[in-house]
């Protein structure tokens, strides 16, 4: 019998003017350990962030993970121990559900000696999940960018200077519900063009590490503009994070989180920001990761 360990980072898409396509791994974390039992239970454990949120059972994104591989495959095993060490807090908006999904598929295909390579897997996990941006970024880490042609996902994974991010949540209630149905149908073409021609820079500008350039070109028109006009403060506190060394401020995903990138002072950039919206009333979680170059990290043990 087998026993698989996968550890997957966070991930913040729909990065700045890269909407749909960029990726940037960080230093959060969810770890699934995945051991075949000699009964026929399925045990599902939680522990860390959120734990509990999700169903211990059947419908855990992890098992519907696990589930794909068993039926492409036609086999399963007997019975299952599943634990689940998560440190993303879903509220970040860093695709825990995928890294979820996709940390049960890598489990599955090792539980039978991985007869599904690596880029078969990315495409199985973009289609079911819909997010090949996260996919792909939780996968193979650092930097990515992805699209779908015809039926195949394609990416390129991008060499990228060391890095810190400041990740801040301000406590929104009812940010959902009142964002869910904010964006246009139809952007202006103005707005498209802007964004589509900062991206290129953009790119660069985080693979060289050039992060006064990346705090130039990291505006989004398309987005974001609707989504903060909801983050009370939203404005002041992109100034006062720059004027304390911050190099940008933009939505992370779709919000209500945070991303400031900075050279350093990042504890210094964190505190501002949470003093800015406490001075409003608003009660502010803040992080700061690093950026995850690795992707999945895979240990695979024979027991019994």
């Amino acid at each position: 019998m087998r026993r698989v360990k996968v550890t997957l980072p966070g991930t913040i898409t729909n990065l700045g003017t890269g909407l749909s396509t960029l990726g940037l791994a960080v230093g959060l974390h969810t770890t699934i350990e995945v051991s075949e039992r000699t009964d026929s239970l399925l045990n599902v454990e939680t522990s860390g962030e959120d734990a509990g949120r999700y169903p211990l059972g059947i419908r855990h994104p992890v098992i519907l993970g696990m589930s794909r591989i068993f039926q492409r495959l036609e086999r399963s095993v007997v019975g299952i121990n599943v634990r689940v060490d998560n440190h993303i807090p879903t509220a970040l908006g860093l695709g825990v559900e995928t890294a979820f999904f996709v940390g049960g598929m890598i489990a599955a295909n090792n539980l039978f000696g991985s007869p599904f390579a690596r880029a078969e897997l990315l495409q199985i996990a973009s289609r079911v999940t819909g997010r090949a941006d996260q996919a792909v970024t939780s996968m193979v880490g650092g930097l990515t960018a992805s699209t779908i042609i015809g039926d195949t996902v394609n990416y390129r994974n991008f060499p990228l200077s060391p890095m810190k991010v400041v990740l801040a949540l301000p406590i929104l209630p009812d940010y959902a519900e009142k964002t869910r149905a904010v964006l246009p149908d139809t952007p202006p073409m103005r707005d498209a063009l802007h964004n589509l021609s900062r991206l290129p820079f953009l790119i660069e500008a985080l693979k060289a590490g050039d992060l006064m350039m990346a705090g130039k070109v990291m505006d989004d028109r398309l987005f974001a503009p609707y989504r903060a006009a909801h983050i009370p403060g939203y404005e002041d506190v992109i100034e006062i994070a720059r004027l304390n060394g911050a190099a940008s401020v933009s939505l992370c995903g779709s919000g209500p989180t945070l991303l400031a990138l900075a050279a350093n002072q990042h504890q210094k950039i964190a505190d501002v920001i949470a003093r800015t919206f406490e001075d409003i009333g608003i009660s502010v979680k803040t992080w700061i990761v690093p950026i995850d170059t690795q992707g999945i990290v895979l240990s695979v043990a024979q027991t019994g």
